[in-house]
């Protein structure tokens, strides 16, 4: 299970509208995601993506959410 106390986006001018929905998406992606063991990770950080204007917000949300995964693997 992947639990997230906070989730903090910085997001690009322009954007600043769309945080909440992408960040409720990220999370109901993760909810999705199988993981074999509990990790705690008190911080994650992912690098910043290149998005263009027009990408969905689930398609970012896609982008978070595998970044996240990818570092839980990492720390394994």
């Amino acid at each position: 299970m992947i639990q997230i106390e906070r989730i903090r986006l910085h997001l690009p001018a322009g954007f600043e509208h769309r945080a909440t929905s992408i960040a409720r998406m990220v999370g109901e992606v993760l909810a999705k995601q199988h993981i074999a063991r509990d990790v705690s990770l008190e911080s994650v950080s992912i690098p910043p993506q290149r998005i263009a204007a027009g990408t969905p917000d689930v398609e970012i949300a896609y982008l978070i959410a595998e970044q996240i995964v990818s570092s839980y693997g990492r720390r394994q």
